[in-house]
């Protein structure tokens, strides 16, 4: 019976982990229903241990469930957006705050090869693989602050934002700070933290900027808020 127990919990992880990685790269979108027989079918697992896997996602705020209807993506609401946003803030700058003396030769390589690869990344066509990508300076960067806690929390807020850009991100074409990493990687490489510091919350803020909420109303109805989003009618 325990074996059995473990196992299974075994198998709701995979299948929690498998759609948070498919939510973060947007192959899942706010709002997709979550099929409980396909994912039963696909893992070979019972409906009761695809279903420990869809409330941990809802646990994590990334699946909600309607009555009678399953569950589905989360669709944040504008309010939940901008408080996700100002608690990136928090533990990105916290992260900030503990990285003198913990940055090393080897740090400042691993931090290189990632700014390098989301160039190379950016420069290609392959949209999937640049969302793919899209937090992995911050989450290097936060995981040498030694921190696990804070390197958790900002995994999960990472993750929860990227349906926030799914529904309210402006498409500017920009290349996701990549020139915003070198410079704070520069700061860093020369001792400079105040710099750094201050050049994270340039990046912080310019990131912010490519939200935008106009035409949402968190009370409205979800699928008119869509209709209203898409044809500029509100």
């Amino acid at each position: 019976m325990k074996d059995t127990m473990i196992l299974s919990d075994d198998i709701s992880e995979v299948i929690c982990a498998t759609l948070r990685a498919a939510i973060f790269e947007g192959a899942l979108k706010p709002g997709d229903k979550l099929k409980e027989d396909i994912l039963a079918q696909h893992f070979g697992a019972s409906r009761t241990v695809v279903r420990g896997a869809l409330s941990m996602l809802a646990q994590q705020h990334l699946a909600e469930r309607r009555r009678n209807h399953g569950s589905f993506v989360a669709s944040p609401t504008p309010e939940e957006a901008k408080n996700l946003l100002a608690t990136r803030r928090v533990l990105e700058m916290a992260a900030m705050d503990t990285l003198n003396g913990q940055l090393g030769k080897k740090e400042f390589e691993t931090l290189g090869k990632t700014i390098e690869n989301e160039a190379r990344v950016h420069a290609g066509a392959d949209q999937t693989e640049k969302k793919r990508i899209a937090g992995d300076f911050h989450h290097i960067l936060a995981g040498f602050s030694g921190n696990t806690v804070l390197l958790a929390m900002l995994e999960n807020v990472l993750t929860r934002l990227s349906l926030v850009n799914a529904m309210y991100e402006r498409q500017t074409g920009c290349t996701c700070g990549t020139s915003h990493h070198e410079l704070i990687l520069n700061h860093l490489k020369s001792g400079d933290f105040d710099a750094a510091r201050e050049a994270m919350a340039v990046h912080l803020d310019d990131m912010e900027s490519s939200i935008s909420y106009n035409g949402v109303d968190g009370e409205k109805d979800e699928f008119l808020a869509i209709l209203e989003r898409m044809t500029g009618k509100g």
